[in-house]
C-alpha cells in the first residue's frame, strides 16, 4: 500500500472541485425536522466539531469500514490489516453489572480484536480502564468451554487529546512483561495510547493532526477528508448530525428533567434543577459546544441569566 498525504490543494484536484455545501438551508432545517434557530446553532457547533468530538467521530467511522481499517493500519504500521467487521457504540455488561460502551470494537482477518477509544478528558483514560476493557474483550470472547489457548490477540487503543504520560511520543505501546528481564509473556494482550497533542509528518502524525483538525479542506487522509466533507457540507450529512445532535440534546434535557424530579422530591425543587443543569453541560460539551455556546443554551432552556448559566458552566 502506497501511503499518500492529501493538502487542502490534493483534496481538490482529487475531486474535481472546491469542497463546498451541497443543498439549501432550508432542506436542511426540513430534513432535521427542527427550529431555524436550533438547526443554525447545530451548525455552529458542527463546524468546530473534530474527530477527537464523540458524536461527529462515530459519525465518520460508522458504516465505513475503509475508515477504520485505514487508522487501525496507520496506528500499527501495518499494510496488511484486513477488517472483517466492526460495531460502533456495542455495550457490555459484566456479572456485576456494570457496563461499558466502546467507541469502535473491530475484527481483522486473523481474528484479532481491536477497540478504539477516543478520550479527550485525561481522567477517562486511566490505564486501569484500559486494563477493564480488555477484560471485557477477553470475556466476550470465549465461549462456555473453549480452551483459553484459543483466546485472540486483542488491542485496547486509546486515542487521548492531550500526551498522558508526558513523554512527548506519538504512540505508546504496552504488553506484559517478565520483570526482571523483559522478555514478553506472550498472552496476546495489547494496550496502546496515541498521542493526540503529538505534532510530525508520516502517516502517524498526519492521522493525529486529522483528528485535530475541523476543517475537512486540512485533513491529510482521503478517507477522513471525504467523510469531513459530507457531514460538514453536503446537506444530508449535515443533516444526519443535526439529527443526532438534536436526539442527545432532547435525550439530555429529559433525562436532566427526570434527574431533577427525582433529586427534587427528596431535597427541594432547587437542587433538582441544578442537577439538571450539571447533566445537560456534560452531554453539551460532548456535542462539541463551547462554553460560551453552552451558556446561551442553559440560560435559554432554564431561563436564568446567562451570568448565573456561566456560574454553573465554569464550576464544572
Amino acid at each position: 500500500m502506497r501511503w499518500v498525504k492529501i493538502s487542502a490543494i490534493l483534496f481538490l484536484r482529487s475531486t474535481g472541485k472546491k469542497p463546498d455545501r451541497k443543498g439549501s438551508l432550508s432542506e436542511g432545517i426540513r430534513m432535521a425536522k427542527i427550529s431555524q434557530k436550533q438547526y443554525e446553532e447545530y451548525r455552529s457547533a458542527l463546524k468546530q466539531m473534530r474527530m477527537l468530538d464523540d458524536t461527529l467521530m462515530k459519525c465518520v467511522f460508522k458504516d465505513c469500514k475503509p475508515a477504520v481499517e485505514q487508522m487501525l493500519r496507520i496506528i500499527l504500521s501495518r499494510d496488511d490489516l484486513i477488517v472483517e467487521s466492526f460495531s460502533i457504540g456495542k455495550e457490555y455488561k459484566n456479572l456485576s453489572g456494570h457496563s461499558i460502551c466502546m467507541d469502535i470494537l473491530a475484527v481483522d482477518k486473523d481474528g484479532k480484536h481491536y477497540n478504539i477509544e477516543v478520550q479527550r478528558d485525561d481522567r477517562g483514560a486511566d490505564p486501569r480502564r484500559s486494563r477493564f476493557y480488555a477484560g471485557m474483550m477477553d470475556v466476550e470472547m470465549l465461549s462456555k468451554g473453549d480452551d483459553y489457548s484459543t483466546l485472540r490477540d486483542s488491542y485496547v487503543i486509546f486515542i487521548t487529546e492531550n500526551d498522558i504520560f508526558k513523554e512527548g511520543k506519538p504512540l505508546y505501546h504496552y504488553i506484559r512483561t517478565e520483570e526482571e528481564s523483559g522478555k514478553p509473556l506472550g498472552d496476546g494482550s495489547h494496550i496502546i495510547y496515541v498521542n493526540g497533542a503529538y505534532v510530525g509528518d508520516g502517516p502517524l502524525g498526519w492521522l493525529i493532526s486529522d483528528f485535530r483538525e475541523p476543517d475537512p479542506k486540512k485533513i491529510h487522509i482521503a478517507i477522513f477528508a471525504e467523510r469531513l466533507n459530507y457531514f460538514k457540507n453536503d446537506i444530508k450529512g449535515e443533516k444526519e448530525m443535526c439529527k443526532i445532535m438534536e436526539e442527545i440534546r432532547e435525550k439530555g434535557f429529559q433525562k436532566g428533567i427526570q434527574k431533577g424530579i427525582q433529586k427534587g422530591r427528596q431535597e427541594g425543587r432547587l437542587e433538582g434543577i441544578q442537577k439538571g443543569i450539571q447533566i445537560n453541560i456534560k452531554l453539551y460539551r460532548q456535542l462539541g459546544l463551547s462554553n460560551e455556546e453552552i451558556i446561551k443554551q442553559i440560560s435559554v432552556e432554564y431561563e436564568i441569566p446567562q451570568s448565573e448559566a456561566a456560574k454553573y458552566v465554569y464550576a464544572e
